[in-house]
Parts: C-alpha cells; sequence; structure tokens
C-alpha cells in the first residue's frame, strides 16, 4: 500500500507542486477555495478527457503496434525516423490541433521503443516541438490561434498568409535541429509482429476519435463526450482504468495557478507599463510572458491591450517552446514518455530552439 501511494506520488510530483503553489497563492491573494472551480476551463478538460479516452483505446485494440512494426521494417534509419515521426506530428496539429497529434504520435512512437528496444524519449521531445510548430501555421491548429481568429473575425487563408513567415522560420531550425541531434544510424527490429489486434475495439475507437474531433471542431464536444463514456463503457470497462486521469488532474491544477497568478498585482502593474503599440515589444511580450503563464493565457492578455493579432500570434506561438509551461501540447508528451530526467533533457532541446527561432524571428520584424 506505502509503495503504491509512493509511486503515484512520485508520478503525480509536478500536480503535487503545483497545488501547493496554488494553495499559496490562494493564501497571498485571500481566495476561497471553494471559487477553484470557476477558474478551470471545463471545456478543455473535457476536450482532453474524451480524446485520453479515445486514444487509449486505440492504443490498447493492439493496431499502435502493428503500425509501428511496419514502419520499423520500412524506416530502419533514426534520423530518417525521426525525421518521419516529426514531420507527421508536425502535419496533424496543422488541422487537427497541436494535443490532439501528440495524442495520435506519441503512443505510437512509445510503441515503436518497445518494438526496437530503444530510448526514443528525445523524439518525443522533438514532436512536441513539432507540434507547436505546425499548429502555429492554421488558426484551428493550436486554442491561441483559434482565439485570436475569433476574437478579430480574420479568414482563414489571411491567416495562414500572415504565418507563413515566423513558420518557416521555425520549420527550418526544426530540420537543422533533427539533422544535428539525430545520428544517421541503422535501427535493429528485434521483436517479431505476434501481437493480436482487437479490430472491433479499434473500429470503435477510430469512429469515436474522428466523431470527436468533428464535434471539437464545431463545438459541440460537450454533447459527444457522454457518448463516448457509454460506448466505451459497454465495450471494454477496462480502458477506464488504463487511461491516465493524472494528465486530467494536472491540467485542472494548472488553469488553477494560471488565473490566480494573472491576478497578481506585480504581473498588472508590469502591463500597465508596457508599450504594446510597439510591435517588438509586443512580439517579445507574447514570446516570454508564455514561458511563465502558458501561451494560451498570454494570447487573452495581450487581447486585451492591442488588436495587431499577427504579431500578438507571432509572440505566443514562438513562445510554446522554451519552458515546459510555455505550452500545454509539452507537459501533454512528457506526461506520455513518463521519464523523470525528459524534463531536463526537454529544455535541453526546447529552450536553445526557443531562442534561436526568437532572435531569428525578431529580426523578422525589423
Amino acid at each position: 500500500m506505502v509503495s503504491n501511494i509512493r509511486s503515484v506520488l512520485k508520478r503525480n510530483l509536478l500536480t503535487a507542486m503545483l497545488l501547493a503553489a496554488a494553495l499559496g497563492l490562494a493564501y497571498i491573494l485571500r481566495q476561497p477555495l471553494r471559487l477553484f472551480p470557476a477558474m478551470v476551463d471545463w471545456k478543455t478538460i473535457s476536450t482532453l478527457g474524451g480524446l485520453l479516452l479515445v486514444t487509449t483505446g486505440i492504443k490498447e485494440s493492439g493496431l499502435f503496434y502493428l503500425l509501428a512494426y511496419r514502419i520499423a521494417r520500412k524506416i530502419d534509419n533514426e534520423r530518417l525516423l525521426a525525421l518521419f515521426l516529426v514531420s507527421l506530428a508536425a502535419t496533424l496539429s496543422m488541422f487537427l490541433t497541436n494535443d490532439i497529434a501528440l495524442f495520435i504520435v506519441v503512443p505510437l512512437t512509445l510503441t515503436l521503443q518497445q518494438i526496437v528496444k530503444e530510448d526514443y524519449s528525445k523524439i518525443i521531445i522533438f514532436e512536441a516541438i513539432a507540434v507547436n510548430v505546425g499548429s502555429s501555421l492554421t488558426p484551428i491548429g493550436n486554442p491561441q490561434n483559434i482565439y485570436l481568429w475569433h476574437q478579430w473575425g480574420i479568414s482563414f487563408h489571411v491567416f495562414v498568409g500572415e504565418m507563413i513567415p515566423v513558420v518557416s522560420i521555425m520549420s527550418i531550425w526544426l530540420l537543422f535541429m533533427i539533422f544535428l541531434c539525430f545520428p544517421s544510424r541503422r535501427i535493429d527490429v528485434t521483436n517479431n509482429h505476434n501481437n493480436v489486434v482487437d479490430h472491433k475495439l479499434f473500429i470503435v475507437s477510430a469512429i469515436l476519435l474522428v466523431v470527436f474531433v468533428f464535434s471539437i471542431e464545431l463545438g459541440y464536444e460537450i454533447y459527444i463526450l457522454p457518448i463516448i463514456f457509454f460506448v466505451l463503457l459497454t465495450t471494454r470497462i477496462s480502458i477506464f482504468l488504463k487511461c491516465d486521469w493524472g494528465l486530467i488532474l494536472l491540467f485542472i491544477v494548472i488553469f488553477i495557478d494560471l488565473d490566480l497568478v494573472c491576478q497578481l498585482k506585480a504581473i498588472n502593474h508590469m502591463l500597465a507599463m508596457l508599450d504594446f503599440s510597439n510591435i517588438r515589444a509586443l512580439f517579445l511580450s507574447g514570446a516570454l510572458f508564455s514561458q511563465f503563464i502558458s501561451n494560451v493565457p498570454s494570447a487573452i492578455l495581450l487581447s486585451k491591450h492591442s488588436t495587431n493579432f499577427k504579431i500578438i500570434a507571432y509572440g505566443v506561438n514562438i513562445g510554446g517552446n522554451g519552458l515546459l509551461i510555455a505550452s500545454f501540447a509539452n507537459l501533454i508528451a512528457l506526461r506520455f514518455s513518463n521519464r523523470k530526467h525528459n524534463y531536463f533533457s526537454f529544455h535541453v532541446y526546447s529552450l536553445p530552439y526557443f531562442i534561436i527561432t526568437l532572435i531569428s524571428s525578431f529580426c523578422l520584424l525589423t
């Protein structure tokens, strides 16, 4: 019993630390705990819960193992494999949003890791960076773009056209880092494919995923979620036990922390001192604020002080990389990998990437 509790605490150490921070901030701001639920974006939480369920269903069906085995047989070079998976993550994130892309690509990568008996943590880190890059291009690629898109009623093609320059810079540096960080060495497949695919579970889960993704785009996900719960309960109840519900708890606590941080007088005082009519100051504010309060709250915050959607989008999308908290996608990817040292490794690659893309994009503004 004690060992189980210790295991749960170790796996959810970040959540425990953030919860302690929330309680401390609530005490400083004299905010009663009963207000905590109102600070949570329950629409986002319900979306994550639905994605977690259906992708766990696909994973448990055994299809990821079959796909991973075939990929490993076709791509026997580590650099090419990294390019393939990172490109897949970036492309999917343009149309399915960055979190959905990770829910598909990271489990596939973990299954590949199991087949070839290699540690692919570094690939997962680059997949997190890639979805932040790919999702920046379209107005439906990530939450901050969706918000800015609706806030000013920009047409789809205009938004994409405005984002092409900064996404091109981010993509070029991402490719450069892949070639720099992944050796061109042969991969040996050590396992034979002998897993049985549960076709019924896969078909049910895949249909639910497609329906749920469309419902997210149309804004009806809250109505589809009970259907997902019911269908998977009647198909295989064990899926609920195998879901990482700690991820959902982590995001609930993060929303509370971010809400409380934005109430601090120091934050509001700093905002009052900044000149948001200066595009360079606006860009740097978006990128740097994202490092501490995440890029979605940063986009919302800056939109109250400026109507320059392009520069805000540049800043908060560049700011999705860097520190772990900068984008929810980073947290999702590392939570999936379930290795403590990855939190350090992530910053080894993400911080230099953030700095070089920040400088390159800043030069674009001159």
